[in-house]
């Protein structure tokens, strides 16, 4: 009897110990989910940094998900997106969230009358002034804010033609503001900036929204500072063939821009001012469509 007891107590022991090893397993860890990112473009590299996880889930805010843990992904547009990822294992689920702003990267424009910088932007306008005009190719860039527009400009730019118009369709619509005669290419702008590359300083103005006006249509948008104008810097000709300048958006009257503006240009040979109300003469024909410069 005294050997049972001796039995019954080792087992006893034996039982103390099981769930004395039991009740020191620890419970399951919830995932820690985490990540960082690359963005190249509209292109976003992820890079999972997630803890005590076995599967994950992705949503890239654009309608697509991904289960891939270092998922690549492509947006179509630029903008913030709210990135999801959701970490699961045995300890259950966890979401971490971050926001992506993928946007445009703009190249840094110097005006310092060296156009190397430019050799990165594609041109808005080439050849169109071979046959007949004086420009021969124009290119459009901004800053990040959107509150500036850069110019460069090629072809003959000289004293016998010193006066730019920049004509601007503000709200990408071509429907709507100045509606040319037919010896203008249709352009539907809601600005008009006027540079004098040689005395270097320019005038900006808005359509006056009366389409019966057709011999000056333009109404004084902002100050005209007879120094700067509303190019607020230059580079002045160089080679009387290139030129580069900044118009002040953000000076505009009403600038609220679109997303898409039309632009084009034209060189001219003297101020229409002194062509007594009629509307001036076109030496370097806008193209018949205008093409559209976008801030994303």
């Amino acid at each position: 009897m005294k050997k049972n007891r001796n039995i019954f107590g080792k087992i006893a022991i034996g039982l103390i110990a099981l769930l004395a090893i039991t009740s020191c397993k620890e419970d399951p860890v919830m995932p820690d989910p985490d990540f960082s990112y690359v963005i190249d473009d509209k292109t976003v590299t992820f890079t999972n940094l997630s803890t005590d996880a076995s599967s994950y889930s992705w949503d890239f805010d654009d309608g697509e998900t991904s289960t891939d843990e270092n998922p690549v992904h492509t947006y179509a547009a630029y903008g913030d997106y709210d990135v999801r990822l959701t970490a699961k294992g045995d300890g259950g689920e966890d979401i971490n969230k971050q926001t992506l702003s993928v946007v445009k990267e703009w190249p840094a424009i110097a005006i310092d009358g060296n156009f190397s910088d430019w050799d990165a932007v594609e041109s808005l306008y080439s050849g169109y002034g071979e046959a007949s005009g004086t420009l021969s190719e124009a290119k459009v860039t901004t800053d990040a804010a959107g509150s500036k527009l850069y110019i460069y400009l090629k072809g003959t730019i000289n004293a016998a033609f010193p006066v730019i118009q920049v004509m601007i369709d503000a709200d990408g619509d071509a429907s709507t503001g100045w509606q040319t005669p037919d010896d203008y290419a249709s352009n539907g702008a809601e600005y008009q900036f006027e540079y004098y590359a040689i005395d270097l300083w320019g005038g900006g103005y808005a359509w006056n929204s009366d389409e019966g006006v057709q011999d000056w249509p333009w109404d004084i948008d902002i100050t005209v500072d007879p120094d700067n104008g509303d190019i607020t810097e230059s580079s002045g000709v160089v080679n009387e063939s290139e030129i580069e300048f900044v118009i002040e958006t953000s000076l505009m009257k009403n600038p609220v821009l679109s997303d898409q503006i039309g632009i084009y240009f034209w060189a001219q040979p003297e101020d229409w001012s002194n062509t007594a109300g009629f509307l001036p003469p076109i030496y370097a024909d806008p193209l018949e469509s205008v093409k559209f410069f976008s801030f994303q």
